[in-house]
């Protein structure tokens, strides 16, 4: 199977975020800093953990 889906992300601090769809009906996460590289798979139901993971987060209101 190819990747479908893959989009990049490099944020303000240098680091490169990277996601694909994995062969096994998952996702791919990879992450690129200076100091050296990690990657994740992630079946669906992890990456669906992930995902309400993060919208918690950013639902959150950040007070300066």
């Amino acid at each position: 199977m190819e990747t479908q889906v893959e989009k990049i992300i490099k944020t303000k601090d240098g680091v490169r975020v990277s996601l694909s769809d994995w062969n096994e009906g998952g996702a791919w996460l990879s992450i690129q800093h200076t100091h050296g590289s990690n990657f994740f798979v992630f079946t669906k139901a992890e990456a669906e953990q992930l995902l309400a993971g993060l919208q918690a987060v950013l639902a959150t209101e950040v007070v300066e």
